[in-house]
């Protein structure tokens, strides 16, 4: 059985570089999400400045692994060390399974499939 890839990543930026870095993963985002295998790419500002996360699922090894081959990352690896305060804490979950819940508003424990 196959299982997905959930990539957490928490991106310490600087914080007066906030909006370039912004725009950089905005752009790394975007692209991603045409990838055969990427599920979803969200970017997501904390409310520290400069802090923000990524969260990425991909249908498997394979898709992630093509991603990480692609133009677009490429250039989002060359960019980004000089927009960061820090190294990025990056984390890849296997997920074997998902569940969604019938009623999402709020979200009961007993309503999922």
């Amino acid at each position: 059985m196959s299982s997905s890839r959930l990539l957490i990543a928490h991106v310490h930026g600087l914080a007066g570089r906030r909006a370039e870095l912004r725009a950089l993963l905005d752009e790394l985002a975007t692209a991603a999400r045409d990838e055969p295998g990427c599920l979803e790419f969200q970017v997501l500002e904390r409310s520290d400045p400069g802090e923000m996360v990524l969260i990425a699922a991909w249908n498997g090894t394979e898709a992630l692994r093509a991603h990480f081959a692609t133009s677009h990352y490429r250039r989002y690896r060359e960019a980004v060390g000089a927009l960061l305060a820090r190294p990025s804490d990056v984390t890849v979950h296997y997920v074997s399974q998902t569940v969604r819940a019938v009623d999402p508003d709020p979200p009961d424990p007993a309503t999922f499939d």
